[in-house]
């Protein structure tokens, strides 16, 4: 009776071998063995979820990580580059209309001169004449000892003075451009002298 219960004995009738117990193989180390049907682990399916949703979140945190930062530095440089053409363009225009005005042959020629002269140079870097953030000032005397042929402020050994600035705006928005907002002064300015030993008309 030991033996049979060792073994793994289950009841059975007396047809398949005798009137008591039926011994069972039990062992564990049977080839031949059949096994049931293998079910995933409990919990598996839920840890994948959440990793899923942790990767999602880390990119997520990421991105705005990235457009935090990238953001203000474009649009810096982009201000940057605005305030570098400004000075360019300030810097060429003063010195040019300066050196048309001292060249003209008369009065009038040197303003035109100098009015065409600005107006080119503002082209040349992308600004129109007319817009209200550029502004040129020409101011010309006759220095002490010049000429007597220099009179008001024009002829042989007169001063020249050209300031030019222009309003660069600090703040934009995308497709819209510069909006209303405070903006950024930059200037030159170009100091030259008509020669004294030069003839000019009126």
């Amino acid at each position: 009776m030991n033996a049979a219960r060792s073994l793994g004995a289950v009841p059975g009738g007396a047809h398949r071998g005798g009137a008591g117990w039926v011994p069972v193989l039990r062992s564990g180390n049977c080839s031949r063995c059949e096994r049931g049907p293998t079910r995933p682990a409990r919990g598996t399916g839920g840890v994948a979820a959440v990793g899923v949703v942790e990767a999602g979140a880390a990119v997520v945190e990421l991105l705005v990580v990235l457009l935090g930062l990238l953001v203000p530095l474009v649009y810096a440089i982009g201000v940057m580059a605005d305030v570098q053409r400004a000075l360019l363009a300030t810097s060429s225009a003063a010195r040019e209309v300066g050196r048309v005005y001292v060249t003209g042959g008369g009065r009038l020629d040197a303003e035109r001169r100098a009015a065409v002269a600005y107006r080119e140079v503002l082209a040349n870097y992308g600004y129109r004449v007319d817009d209200p953030r550029a502004g040129m000032r020409l101011e010309v005397r006759c220095a002490a000892g010049a000429p007597s042929a220099c009179v008001g402020g024009f002829g042989p050994g007169a001063e020249v003075r050209v300031v030019a600035t222009y309003q660069v705006p600090v703040a934009r928005l995308p497709f819209l451009g510069a909006v209303a907002a405070p903006s950024l002064r930059v200037g030159a300015t170009h100091r030259t002298r008509v020669d004294r030993n030069r003839g000019l008309g009126g």
